[in-house]
């Protein structure tokens, strides 16, 4: 079995240890100099797909949160290549990727404070996937509100594939993206949106209605309209406020 991806041109591949975190080191190495748009990092772990890629970002700090959808979308079409055609992926707002309306990971996206004309020097957008549990003791399905992409069918895709996949498929979105804006991205999202429970839980009080044109959450309380920045969304859930279920 093949053991180490092989990435598109674009993409230059950094491994790192299974206890690492691909954002941090990312992070660390891209303040050091060591690293630029276009590097990847991974982390070497067969059982779940953990990554994320630094981009040089062309357009303001505001619609670089767009970024995260580009990544979810990107998943959901590279799993839909090499999964059974009966897996349903579908996402929770700002950030949750669900298989058969249960979690199997989610997407992280950091900007640099430093910028010029109000674009951040960097961004890094990161995806944390489990494709098999750790304790496989217990029946597929003992915790209802997440999952593996092995409980639900999907052992046989193994992680150099799957992030191999979601590479290409990245570089293609982000290509459409740039020349064509968020309007594509933002109807394939919506399109895959979570019925049963719209957004991450804990992060507002009111219905979610929908994401505006940079992917912020429209959020109906009583006779109000507000919007929620999905930076902000995303500070909220690392810092242990936010849930998912």
């Amino acid at each position: 079995m093949k053991q180490y991806p092989t990435f598109p041109p674009l993409l230059k591949g950094h491994r790192i240890a299974i206890n690492k975190s691909p954002l941090k080191r990312a992070k660390a190495m891209v303040a050091k100099g060591e690293l630029g748009a276009g590097d990847l990092v991974w982390v070497d772990d067969q059982n779940n797909l953990r990554f994320c890629i630094v981009l040089g970002p062309e357009v303001s700090r505001l619609r670089c949160g767009e970024i995260l959808f580009v990544m979810m979308v990107a998943f959901g079409d590279a799993l839909g290549a090499l999964a059974p055609p009966e897996m349903a992926v579908t996402y929770k707002w700002p950030n949750d990727v669900q298989l058969n309306d249960a979690s199997i990971g989610a997407c992280d996206l950091e900007l640099s404070r430093e910028e010029t004309h109000g674009i951040p020097e960097w961004m890094i957008v990161s995806l944390d996937i489990t494709m098999k549990p750790e304790n496989i003791m217990h029946d597929p399905g003992y915790e209802v509100w997440r999952t593996s992409m092995w409980e639900e069918g999907c052992g046989d895709i193994s992680r150099t594939e799957l992030l191999e996949s979601v590479s290409r498929h990245f570089l293609n979105c982000v290509h459409g993206w740039s020349e064509e804006g968020f309007k594509s991205i933002h109807e394939q999202w919506v399109g895959r949106l979570c019925e049963k429970a719209k957004m991450v839980e804990g992060l507002f009080k009111g219905e979610f209605i929908g994401i505006d044109e940079n992917g912020n959450a429209l959020i109906k309380a009583g006779n109000d309209a507000q919007v929620m920045d999905v930076i902000e969304a995303l500070r909220v859930i690392r810092s242990g406020k936010a849930h998912f279920q």
